[in-house]
């Protein structure tokens, strides 16, 4: 009797417990659900980091290739009379690295793709039309695509932070840069010339430069 109870509490001490098929599965499927759940949330929050790295990087080197070209003009762009445009653009163009220049057919060229949030009643020039087929569009080194207005009126363009890449939206990676002849400084916005509209087709982007911390 005494061995039987030895044996059995030996036994007892090397029994291993372990869990069901049945707790695994519920497990795994509870498992399935959060992150399900939380895996868009994350994705979208690295995106919104990727482009804002993106947003910046374009507006810095814009700024720049502004202040080079402020430095050398000097009085030629403080012309009160049309404040100098056109050799403001000229000259921004001048000082970027284009790697590529389409002149017409940018869409059918594989040089833009198609937007979310092109004006079609404002800023005609940005239109879709003028856009993908008249319009004459730059692709830059680090595959930013910059689109000028119209060099004879005012220096104003779009810019594509990200070139072909998704997700090609106003105020995500589509912004409308001007230069402020008052404070002599770059403005981006996803607003302005894109993104018109009572509701505006493109929620949730940003609007302003400035607010860019706040995004």
């Amino acid at each position: 009797m005494y061995m039987f109870n030895g044996l059995r509490s030996l036994n007892k001490k090397y029994v291993s417990y372990g869990f069901t098929l049945a707790e695994l599965l519920i497990t795994l499927g509870i498992v399935g659900v959060v992150a399900a759940m939380t895996l868009p949330v994350i994705t979208q929050k690295i995106e919104k980091v990727v482009l804002k790295n993106q947003i910046k990087k374009s507006y810095s080197y814009l700024s720049q290739i502004q202040q080079k070209v402020m430095f050398e003009w000097g009085d030629a762009l403080s012309i009160s009379e049309g404040f100098g445009y056109k050799n403001f653009n000229d000259a921004m163009l001048g000082s970027m690295k284009i790697i590529k220049k389409c002149e017409k057919d940018a869409l059918a060229k594989g040089c833009v793709p198609r937007y979310i949030g092109l004006n079609i009643t404002q800023c005609s020039g940005f239109n879709e039309t003028n856009v993908y087929y008249n319009k004459t569009v730059y692709i830059l080194a680090d595959g930013a695509i910059i689109m000028p207005y119209n060099a004879d009126w005012r220096s104003l363009w779009l810019i594509d932070v990200n070139g072909l890449k998704g997700p090609n939206k106003a105020g995500y990676d589509l912004f409308d840069v001007a230069f402020d002849s008052s404070s002599k400084r770059l403005s981006f916005r996803g607003k302005g010339c894109l993104n018109q509209g009572n509701p505006p087709p493109v929620t949730g982007g940003l609007d302003d430069y400035k607010n860019i911390d706040k995004w």
